[in-house]
């Protein structure tokens, strides 16, 4: 019975991650066309980032003590209304790039809510003997519901235009609510006192990942790389659509071919990753790492190439190789992640190394809206992927390589001993 209830989680989920996909290619699109600009799109994107790092630590302490399935279900309703209100101020040409930021800031505000959420009902809802195949599940369809979502945008934009993606994409959170209250779960009533303690606990819990934080060197370098992983990506999440529109003069397509190579890219770095570690250990971090700043270096020489074959073979492996790198990184940080913290700190650490790592990326995206006011965009490119390979170089001519091979060790011993 509780496998079904988490069957429509699951469906929901799927229904939601298609739409997101289908809003990142339409939406993007929309706020160039207003905006106008590469420095002002860095600025608002930076933007939207802010609200979610600001509000995670505390939002998961509330969704402790409120119901999680309404509270899951009012965040879908919230994007299902935030998005028809963005369409209709687009379609009527009120929409302006104030308000992009507002309604930016206002996603991203319900968002900091809703994934908590998610997080805290999957164990009501599966036996514990399921809990594994059902994370792997939900990871394994939801990467093919976002693949689906970029294959399909760019020709729904062609056809039906940006604002009909987007009312598709605000049909699949209504979609979502509705199947999310047609779930049947049973959360015990905690009481007052209970509930004070455990907000206690959080800030509790918090000084205490800082503590070990502060005494962990190889957190503090999964920390440091992750940050490094999340600001050298920034131009590609930032410049996507100018670089598709302004340097490549091609449309929306383009724009879903690329999602949908560093999609497949990052499944395919996930799955190989486990049979290279035997071979690489952690100098495969630093591989990666190199990997993804050459691969970001080859945008900026993409788009001189005069033959439109050779264009699209270099755009297609550096894209694809960019997937790869990411995909390997985080398997190999979560495996060094596991190895280093003990059982009873991972929720805690991993929620305040997340936090840490996402912090760099209103960071690059400010950066980036400061460069493109003196720089063209695939300068900007150039400039991260070299940064990025000196990077991975200094970590792997360094002690740092030897902790990540050590630590490396310990994560192999783990999976072949379980």
């Amino acid at each position: 019975m509780s496998q079904k209830q988490y069957l429509k989680l699951l469906t929901a989920d799927l229904i939601s991650h298609f739409g997101d996909s289908l809003d990142a290619i339409a939406y993007s699109w929309i706020m160039y066309e207003i905006t106008g600009s590469e420095s002002l799109m860095a600025f608002i994107i930076g933007l939207n980032y802010i609200p979610t790092i600001i509000l995670q630590p505390f939002t998961g302490a509330l969704v402790d003590r409120v119901n999680k399935r309404v509270m899951m279900a009012l965040t879908d309703l919230l994007r299902f209304l935030v998005v028809l209100l963005f369409v209709a101020l687009y379609i009527n040409g009120l929409l302006t790039p104030v308000l992009i930021a507002v309604l930016t800031m206002l996603t991203s505000t319900i968002e900091a809510f809703r994934m908590p959420a998610g997080n805290a009902i999957t164990p009501l809802l599966l036996e514990s003997s399921h809990y594994t195949l059902g994370k792997a599940a939900s990871y394994s369809f939801s990467r093919v519901s976002q693949l689906l979502g970029y294959i399909v945008s760019g020709g729904l934009i062609a056809l039906i235009g940006s604002a009909g993606v987007l009312v598709i994409d605000a049909v699949t959170f209504l979609a979502s609510a509705v199947l999310i209250l047609w779930i049947r779960v049973t959360e015990k009533n905690k009481t007052s006192e209970a509930k004070k303690v455990n907000l206690g606990r959080v800030f509790s819990d918090f000084k205490e990942g800082l503590s070990f934080l502060k005494g962990s060197k190889v957190v503090q370098m999964i920390s440091v790389i992750g940050l490094v992983i999340n600001f050298g990506l920034m131009p590609l999440t930032v410049f996507q659509t100018p670089y598709v529109s302004d340097y490549l003069n091609m449309g929306a397509g383009m724009l879903s071919y690329i999602k949908i190579l560093m999609m497949v890219g990052m499944m395919v770095g996930a799955f190989v990753t486990p049979r290279l570690l035997k071979f690489k250990k952690g100098n495969l971090c630093v591989a990666a790492g190199i990997v993804m700043g050459i691969s970001i270096v080859c945008m900026y020489i993409t788009p001189g190439i005069c033959l439109m074959i050779g264009k699209m073979l270099l755009l297609t492996l550096s894209m694809f190789f960019v997937g790869v790198g990411g995909g390997v990184l985080n398997v190999v940080i979560g495996g060094l992640m596991m190895a280093a913290v003990p059982r009873d700190k991972i929720g805690r650490m991993s929620g305040l190394n997340a936090a840490i790592m996402e912090a760099s990326m209103p960071a690059g995206s400010f950066i980036c809206s400061a460069l493109a006011l003196m720089l063209s965009v695939t300068q900007i490119f150039a400039m991260f992927g070299i940064c990025t390979i000196l990077f991975y170089l200094l970590i792997g001519g360094s002690r740092s390589a030897d902790i990540l091979n050590t630590n490396m060790e310990k994560v192999l011993c783990v999976e072949s001993n379980p």
